[in-house]
């Protein structure tokens, strides 16, 4: 019996995507919170992104092609008043073929396929208390293994300051 129940333990582990091998890195670079693999490279989009209102970054894959962007914008500045409302306005301008949804009290995730390419996207809005932040992912069917492994774990870690 107990030789059966290890290597169950053992599949179920790997296939809720909790991998032993993945190191995570925290980063904060400025208003928002986010934990990556540790090959994925975080930098500034702009080197003249010094603003204190926004901070605009992206993240690269181990062979250095951009699969996220990650953008804050100070909450005075932004368009909505709460996050229902900005939910509503994502949803109502999507051109996505949306297959995932949801709402929560500080946060938004919306995920679907892109139209004009096929890309899968994952875009998740955080509402802190000073800023708006947002994690965008974008990336071809063939990256679906190296993203989808860690995109719980990198989706619950992101949070705005």
């Amino acid at each position: 019996m107990r030789s059966i129940i290890i290597p169950f333990i053992l599949f179920s582990i790997s296939f809720l995507g909790f991998s032993q091998t993945t190191k995570f890195k925290k980063h904060n670079p400025c208003s928002f919170v986010i934990e990556l693999p540790s090959d994925m490279k975080l930098s500034k989009m702009y080197d003249d992104d010094v603003s204190a209102d926004y901070c605009d970054y992206e993240v690269r894959a181990a062979d250095g092609l951009i699969i996220m962007e990650l953008h804050s914008l100070l909450t005075s500045r932004f368009g909505f008043g709460t996050i229902k409302e900005a939910y509503e306005a994502a949803l109502s301008g999507s051109k996505l073929n949306i297959t995932y949804k949801m709402q929560s009290a500080n946060f938004f995730v919306i995920s679907g396929i892109d139209p004009e390419n096929g890309k899968i996207v994952y875009w998740k809005r955080v509402m802190g208390e000073q800023f708006i932040s947002d994690m965008y992912i974008k990336y071809d069917r063939s990256r679906r293994a190296l993203i989808e492994s860690n995109i719980g774990k990198i989706a619950k870690s992101f949070r705005s300051n």
